[in-house]
């Protein structure tokens, strides 16, 4: 299914951890809070939170994408153990 025909929930649940951060920002929205300075602050340790955890999101997606072009790529390939054929050239 491509990202654009999942909907808001389907995307959030696919990552938990992003999906705590933007309920606290919802919480803070939807608070008694009633001081603007509390709720100012409240937001932004928010923000700040949501942003490092999308940062984390990006770079294990990342990760996990050029992890997928290396297994693919045939030339990546590591090289076996050295044939014994050479062997009694490297003793000496």
């Amino acid at each position: 299914m491509s990202k654009e025909s999942q909907s808001l929930e389907e995307r959030l649940n696919a990552h938990p951890q992003l999906k705590e951060h933007v309920l606290g920002l919802l919480e803070i929205a939807e608070s008694d809070i009633e001081s603007a300075d509390e709720a100012e602050e409240r937001t932004i340790e928010g923000v700040r939170g949501l942003g490092k955890q999308v940062l984390q999101e990006w770079a294990n997606h990342q990760e996990q994408t050029q992890a997928q072009v290396l297994r693919d790529d045939t030339s990546a390939r590591g090289h076996g153990k050295k044939t014994p054929l050479a062997q009694h050239i490297r003793r000496d």
